[in-house]
């Protein structure tokens, strides 16, 4: 009997004990803080074998899949595309994650329930770029102002058939300062936000692509340089996990769009627009195709599209907003009623004054507030020519697929507070580049290009030169 009380009390003193915390290699190349590629293996249970210097490094454990190759930022979890905020570097005798993609994008879409200050979501700020004289990137079709609002009232009808609440930065065809709208979504706590546009470049570019906010000390995706402005801390930053969690389940449902077309994922990428990075709430903005490109000019056209692409955004939102919180909300394929519907929204009374007072000047596309201080409107900048390219499809790993060992299969869906937290220390803020002083200044809005300038009677009266096809 004392041996059995004994064996007892040592049990429950080893169960009281918390796990021993997970030991990271660790290594510091050049300024920038890195983990070994087989310490990121072994914590999220994923096989792990030396990888060769050309060779893209596929694996899987129980529940995701990674491809990641030496001296790139393309990385592929579950087959879909992100853009890492550094690139996989190698050196050692094994290849290296820096920890600011451990901490801020893998660890989100490999354990979101792990995410710190997950709380439920009430509602969603649907934000339609452009608008008014401010048309966004036209074409020979219609411009980029009226299918987002088309866009967005589809994506509201889903997200209240849903049980999610929804408000607006803009119901009608007026112009908001980019300010004001993040301003408007912190009216709306326990709400999240998504901004709806459609891309423009050169005319081969094409494909889905979806921002979030770029981490403290990571440039964004388009930049080359590390500037003065990355390194400070922003109000969107209060949330990079739940932003990239976002950003990542609504981009992966929206690539559904083109089946069995890799290259038209573009990615989840980064940005410090000013929608994302001055709102208080989680925040994405989406890219819905290329209206610069004939094809998909003529596809965004659709009504059709523009159904099919509102409801995949809502099932990535749904996805998310089951995931932050405490609600179980089926997505728009199982709910009555939610197959492609061809219908324009509803047309709106003009919208009441913004919340803050900001006064909207159509004739110059600026916005002067009431103490008379003004916001310089938007400007339009050609993408360059790195940023547009078609992105690569992951190649096809020479040997098998390393699986997780059945001995550390059970470790990644551990709970923090089981004992197998991050256990990463945020890493240190770098100093600018050298060359900092070189970099453009970031556009504060994604920029366009117009293949059909507006007609000048268009642009002075704030109306569209033309309207997307409604399908009968």
């Amino acid at each position: 009997m004392t041996n059995w009380r004994l064996a007892l009390a040592l049990c429950c003193l080893v169960l009281a004990q918390p796990l021993r915390a997970f030991d990271w290699e660790q290594v510091t190349t050049n300024g920038r803080e890195y983990v070994t590629l087989h310490s990121f293996c072994t914590f999220y249970s994923f096989g792990y074998a030396v990888p060769g210097g050309n060779d893209r490094f596929t694996s899987r454990n129980g529940a995701h899949s990674v491809s990641l190759k030496a001296g790139s930022s393309d990385a592929y979890i579950d087959g879909v595309h992100y853009v890492l905020s550094f690139p996989v570097e190698s050196g050692g005798g094994d290849w290296l994650i820096s920890k600011m993609d451990v901490i801020k994008l893998f660890e989100p879409v490999f354990r979101p329930t792990e995410i710190d200050g997950r709380h439920t979501i009430r509602g969603v700020v649907i934000d339609a770029g452009h608008g008014g004289t401010d048309n966004g990137a036209t074409s020979r079709l219609g411009n980029e102002k009226t299918y987002t609002l088309d866009t967005a009232y589809r994506l509201a009808s889903i997200l209240n058939g849903a049980g999610l609440k929804t408000a607006f930065t803009r119901r009608n065809d007026v112009f908001v300062d980019l300010y004001e709208r993040a301003h408007i979504a912190s009216n709306y706590p326990d709400y999240c936000f998504v901004s709806i546009h459609f891309n423009s470049a050169e005319a081969e570019a094409r494909g889905l692509e979806t921002y979030c906010l770029s981490p403290r000390g990571a440039a964004s995706t388009s930049s080359r340089y590390l500037t003065r402005g990355d390194i400070q801390k922003l109000p969107g930053n209060d949330y990079d996990p739940q932003n990239l969690l976002l950003a990542s389940m609504v981009h992966s449902e929206i690539i559904k769009l083109n089946p069995g077309d890799t290259s038209a994922d573009r990615g989840v990428k980064r940005a410090r627009f000013v929608v994302i990075k001055m709102n208080v709430l989680p925040a994405i903005l989406v890219e819905g195709g290329f209206v610069s490109n004939h094809m998909e000019a003529a596809r965004v056209n659709q009504a059709s599209y523009r159904q099919a692409l509102a409801q995949a955004i809502a099932r990535g939102v749904i996805r998310f907003v089951n995931t932050m919180g405490d609600r179980h909300l089926s997505l728009p394929s199982e709910m009555p009623g939610s197959n492609l519907s061809s219908q324009p929204p509803r047309a709106q009374p003009i919208a009441p004054a913004a919340p803050s007072g900001l006064a909207h000047d159509p004739a110059n596309g600026n916005s002067t507030s009431s103490t008379g201080t003004t916001t310089t409107g938007h400007k339009k900048k050609k993408k360059s020519a790195t940023t547009t390219l078609a992105t690569p499809t992951p190649e096809t790993p020479s040997g098998p697929i390393p699986s997780a060992s059945p001995t550390t299969a059970s470790h990644a869906g551990q709970s923090s507070k089981g004992g197998s937290g991050l256990n990463l220390a945020e890493p240190a803020t770098p100093a600018p580049s050298a060359d900092a002083d070189k970099a453009a200044p970031e556009p504060d809005e994604p920029p366009t290009v117009n293949t059909t300038p507006p007609a000048s009677a268009s642009h002075h009266t704030g109306t569209s030169t033309t309207t997307p096809s409604r399908e009968p």
